[in-house]
C-alpha cells in the first residue's frame, strides 16, 4: 500500500544536518541543506552546479479510497548523497527574470518553453480541487503576482474559494500538506493563464467521496476546465468516484502521479497506474524534466524519472522515493478508439485498456517551479528567499495543461477534450529521451530485467515472468510518436489543444443546367486515430432538403437557372466530431 514502505525507515544516519517540520502540516519531514539555497541573481550563476532530491509535501494515505496529493519539493544535499542529481539555476535559463527566488522556473519560462502568450484566457474559467483549507492563498497569490508583474487576481472577483458544496464554510485549514498543493496549482493557473477566473473547490478531506463531490461542484460553478493534482491507485477508486470525472465538454485534467510506470516507486509495483488519471474521460498528464537555454528558450525534455540504482539507494536507506512521472496500462478500463489507433500503440502491449498519459509539461522537481506558500513553507522551504520553494511534481504538470486549453479557448464543444491532442499530430514537442520505468528508457538490453528483483513489475522492457523482451517499451518508455509516459509530447503553443476535425474537398460542376441531375464527391480526410466519416450532409443553397449520404458522392437537379449557390457540404464522423466544406456551383 502507499506510503508503507517509507513511513518504516528511519532517519538514522543522514548525511544532512537540519530538519525542518512544515508549520501546521504534520507532513513526512523535510530535509534542508547544511548550506544555504542558491540566490537566485546575487552570487549564483546559471552554470553553478547543485545537488538535490526530490521530497513529498503530501503526508501519503494509509488508507484505501484516500487520494494523495502528488507535489515534490526540491531539497538541497550534498554531493555525494545517495540519490542526489546535478541541477543548475531555473533549469539552465539565464538573467533575473527567468530565475525565481528560489532558483526554479518563473512564470515567464513557462511562457517561453512551451510559446504561450500567459495574458490571454479571458472568459475562462479554471477549477481547481483539492482538499482542506489554505487561508493564506489569497495573500501568497498577491505576492506571488507583485514578484512577477502579474495582473492582480483579487479574491472574490478573479480568485473565488468554495467548499466542496459550493458554499462559505471552507474546511478545517490543512495539516497535510494539501496547501502547498494548493498554492501550485492557482499560481501555476494563474502564470499561464492570466486573464482565467480561478475556483479553488476545498473538498472537506482527502476521501474519494469528498474530492468526488468537490469535482462534481466545480461543474455545477460554470468551469471550463478542471485540474486535478492527486491520484489513487485505480483498485482504490469506485463508481461513484470515476462519475465525478465524466462531464462531457468540460476539460479535466488529471495528474499521472510521482511514483513511476504501476507506481514501482514504493518499490513494491502496485501492477495499475493512477486514477483519475487513469479514467478515459480525463486528460491524463505526464511530467517531464525540462531544459531551458537562454533567454528561457526550451532547449530539451526528458521523461521524469530519478529512480532505477539512485532511487533503489534512497528507497533502501532514507526512505525516501525520489519520483518519476506516473503511468502504465490500466487493469479496469478501456481506452477510448482514438488512443488504440494511434501509432505505435501495439507496441505498447495495452491491447484495449487505457495507457496513462495523454499529454506532459514539466513535472521534475530539480526543473520545477518557484512557488510563494507562507502558510506551509513559513521562512525555511529551502529556497533563498521565505515562502519561496521550487516544487515540481505532475502536480505542476496537470494544472500548466489545464491554464493552456483555457488559453485556447476550453473544450470548443469536443465532449472528452483529450481526443483534441490526438487529431494534431505532430503540433506537440515530441519527448523521445528517458522513460517512466525503472530502467529509464535504457531498454532491455542496457538495464538488464529488474522485474526478477521482488519488486513487481517496474519496467516495461520484460514480461511479468519469463526472460523473452515484451512488445511494451512504448508503454513506459519514450519514442518517436505517441508513448505511455508522455502521451502526444508537451505544448508548443496552442495548436494542438485547439479543435479540429473531418475535412473534405468537393469534386464535381461548377456550372450546371437547370432540370439535368448533377453528381459531386466529395474526398474526405479525418484527423483523429480510427476516425472514419459516418454521414455526409449536402445543402444544395436552393431551399430543398438536404441530402445525406453514407458515402462521399451525391447528386442533385437544380430546378430553376440563371441563380449562383453555394453547396455547403457538412461532415461527420464517428466521434461526433463535424466539418464543412464548400462549392460554388452557377446554374444555367
Amino acid at each position: 500500500m502507499r506510503g508503507v514502505a517509507r513511513s518504516t525507515m528511519a532517519w538514522v544516519g543522514l548525511p544532512l544536518l537540519s530538519v525542518c517540520v512544515m508549520v501546521g502540516t504534520g507532513a513526512v519531514p523535510a530535509v534542508v541543506a547544511p548550506f544555504a539555497a542558491p540566490a537566485a541573481a546575487a552570487s549564483a550563476t546559471h552554470t553553478t552546479t547543485y545537488y538535490a532530491i526530490g521530497e513529498r509535501i503530501c503526508r501519503q494515505p494509509k488508507k484505501l479510497r484516500v487520494s494523495a496529493c502528488l507535489i515534490e519539493k526540491r531539497t538541497l544535499v550534498k554531493q555525494g548523497t545517495k540519490g542526489a542529481r546535478a541541477f543548475t539555476l531555473a533549469a539552465g535559463a539565464t538573467g533575473s527574470a527567468t530565475v525565481g527566488p528560489a532558483g526554479g522556473l518563473t512564470p515567464s519560462d513557462l511562457g517561453g518553453a512551451y510559446g504561450l502568450n500567459t495574458t490571454g484566457g479571458a472568459g475562462q474559467t479554471v477549477a481547481i480541487v483539492d482538499a482542506f483549507n489554505d487561508p493564506n492563498i489569497a495573500a501568497d497569490l498577491a505576492t506571488f503576482d507583485s514578484q512577477y508583474g502579474l495582473t492582480t487576481c483579487a479574491l472574490g472577483s478573479c480568485l473565488v474559494v468554495k467548499d466542496q458544496t459550493g458554499g462559505a464554510t471552507l474546511p478545517a485549514n490543512d495539516t497535510q500538506g494539501w496547501s502547498t498543493e494548493e498554492t501550485l496549482d492557482v499560481e501555476a493557473v494563474h502564470s499561464v493563464c492570466e486573464a482565467c477566473k480561478i475556483i479553488l473547490v476545498e473538498a472537506n478531506s482527502a476521501s474519494n467521496a469528498d474530492l468526488g463531490t468537490a469535482e462534481n461542484e466545480a461543474v455545477k460553478l460554470g468551469a471550463n476546465e478542471i485540474s486535478n493534482s492527486f491520484g489513487v491507485e485505480e483498485a482504490g477508486s469506485d463508481p461513484t468516484f470515476q462519475a465525478a470525472f465524466n462531464h462531457p465538454g468540460t476539460v479535466i485534467t488529471a495528474a499521472a502521479g510521482d511514483d513511476g510506470y504501476y507506481n514501482f516507486d514504493q518499490l513494491a509495483a502496485s501492477n495499475q497506474p493512477d486514477a483519475p488519471a487513469s479514467y478515459s474521460t480525463v486528460v491524463a498528464v505526464g511530467g517531464t524534466s525540462l531544459y531551458l537555454g537562454q533567454n528561457a528558450a526550451r532547449q530539451s525534455e526528458t521523461v521524469w524519472n530519478a529512480n532505477g540504482t539512485k532511487d533503489f539507494y534512497q528507497q533502501v536507506f532514507f526512505g525516501l522515493p525520489l519520483g518519476a512521472s506516473g503511468g502504465g496500462c490500466s487493469t479496469l478500463f478501456i481506452a477510448p478508439n482514438w488512443q488504440t489507433h494511434v501509432g505505435g500503440w501495439p507496441s505498447t502491449a495495452c491491447g484495449t485498456k487505457r495507457l496513462v498519459a495523454d499529454v506532459a509539461a514539466v513535472g521534475d522537481s530539480l526543473t520545477g517551479f518557484d512557488i510563494f506558500d507562507s502558510y506551509n513553507c513559513g521562512t525555511n522551504c529551502g529556497g533563498a528567499a521565505p515562502g519561496w520553494a521550487t516544487v515540481g511534481g505532475t502536480s505542476l504538470a496537470a494544472p500548466i495543461i489545464a491554464a493552456v486549453y483555457a488559453l485556447a479557448g476550453g473544450a470548443h464543444g469536443v465532449p472528452y477534450p483529450a481526443l483534441t491532442l490526438y487529431g494534431h499530430h505532430g503540433q506537440a514537442y515530441d519527448v523521445t529521451v528517458g522513460g517512466n520505468g525503472w530502467c529509464d528508457g535504457e531498454g532491455a538490453a542496457g538495464c538488464g530485467d529488474p522485474n526478477t528483483q521482488g519488486f513487481g513489475v517496474v519496467d516495461c522492457d520484460y514480461p511479468a515472468s519469463g526472460t523473452t523482451p515484451s512488445a511494451g517499451d512504448r508503454a513506459c518508455d519514450a519514442l518517436v510518436g505517441y508513448d505511455g509516459p508522455t502521451g502526444v509530447g508537451t505544448p508548443n503553443g496552442l495548436t494542438a489543444f485547439t479543435r479540429t476535425g473531418p475535412t473534405a474537398n468537393i469534386t464535381g460542376p461548377s456550372t450546371v443546367a437547370h432540370g439535368a441531375t448533377s453528381t459531386w464527391t466529395a474526398t474526405s480526410t479525418d484527423p483523429f486515430p480510427g476516425g472514419s466519416i459516418t454521414s455526409y450532409t449536402w445543402n444544395w443553397g436552393d431551399g430543398t432538403t438536404p441530402t445525406v449520404t453514407a458515402t462521399g458522392s451525391a447528386s442533385h437537379d437544380y430546378a430553376t437557372g440563371g441563380a449562383s449557390h453555394t453547396i455547403t457540404l457538412s461532415l461527420k464522423d464517428n466521434y461526433g466530431m463535424t466539418g464543412t466544406a464548400m462549392h460554388p456551383v452557377t446554374v444555367t
